[in-house]
């Protein structure tokens, strides 16, 4: 039986609605004058259904952190933090994310009155509850000093399509564990049933609930050969080691700490997370993005339980 099998999928029922060329948050960024050489800066973000995208405060917590990151520039000081409030907040309430959109508002005050260009980055994630697109990165120019003028994006943002064809073919690989010790995975596939390929990060709220349910699965099979790789696109390693102890990951644990342009995510056109393969003994993908009762389901089946 060759090896190589051609998916032709639609990627994850929760992005199905989304196959447009523009990326799922928009940004409307704008400056108004509020007192001499004194300017109030809102930038705010459109959620479309069913994403959303992470508070400044959330690096504590699972779920990327929006963040600003502004050039820096002799005519311009800060005044103060930069304040949010998400469109669907009531008063002071704290949110895990926003939904449906954003403001965020930062005071800055200028040397003079001269004409100043404002530059700035914005990074940010969008996620649904299943899934997390990669880390998004605008650059942004606003002119101070003329009212009304709205920002000018630097580099447009092209989403990939949720309906993009795959097709590929599943090699071992080598790739660093969390001690920093290279594993070959053909010490682990070659000796396996069964192989569970798991990409995931720890900033993936839906990866992490699905490792979690992962767990008791892993503990059952894998006695019968059931054995799980996962494969983590964290470019922190604390945050890596973090979340592998928090949850009880206890099965193989790589990753080469590049992300999105790892390589191996690369060939297996990883779009988003979390994303799985399970392959048999020889190499051969048996099923993809199967978790929870589906992959026991699947399991049980396989070992004719």
């Amino acid at each position: 039986m060759k090896r190589l099998i051609f998916f032709i999928i639609v990627f994850l029922v929760a992005i199905s609605t989304f196959a447009q060329d523009n990326h799922p948050v928009s940004w409307k960024c704008s400056s108004t004058k509020i007192g001499p050489f004194t300017y109030q800066i809102k930038l705010h973000a459109t959620v479309q259904a069913p994403y959303h995208i992470y508070p400044q405060g959330s690096a504590g917590s699972m779920g990327m952190p929006t963040e600003f990151l502004f050039d820096e520039h002799d005519q311009v000081e800060f005044v103060g933090e930069m304040e949010e409030q998400g469109d669907e907040q009531k008063g002071m309430e704290s949110l895990a994310y926003y939904a449906k959109g954003v403001t965020f508002t930062q005071t800055l005050k200028l040397q003079s009155e001269r004409k100043t260009t404002l530059a700035f980055t914005i990074k940010y994630m969008a996620c649904t509850n299943e899934m997390c697109l990669p880390p998004s990165k605008k650059q942004f120019t606003l002119e101070l000093g003329d009212q009304g003028k709205e920002a000018v994006t630097i580099k447009k943002e092209k989403a990939r399509s949720s309906k993009e064809t795959v097709a590929f073919e599943y090699e071992d690989f080598k790739m660093a564990d969390i001690e920093g010790k290279t594993i070959s995975s053909k010490n682990i596939t070659a000796k396996s049933q069964y192989t569970f390929i798991d990409f995931w990060a720890s900033w993936c709220a839906p990866c992490r609930a699905q490792g979690r349910e992962l767990i008791p699965i892993y503990n059952k099979y894998r006695s019968k050969g059931f054995d799980v790789i996962a494969i983590s696109l964290d470019t922190d390693i604390i945050a890596w080691k973090k979340a592998t102890q928090a949850d009880g990951y206890t099965w193989t644990n790589l990753s080469d700490l590049k992300g999105f342009e790892s390589p191996i995510t690369k060939k297996y056109k990883i779009i988003a997370i979390p994303r799985n393969l399970l392959i048999d003994q020889k190499g051969n993908i048996i099923a993809m993005d199967l978790h929870g009762e589906a992959l026991e389901a699947k399991l049980a089946e396989l070992f004719k339980i």
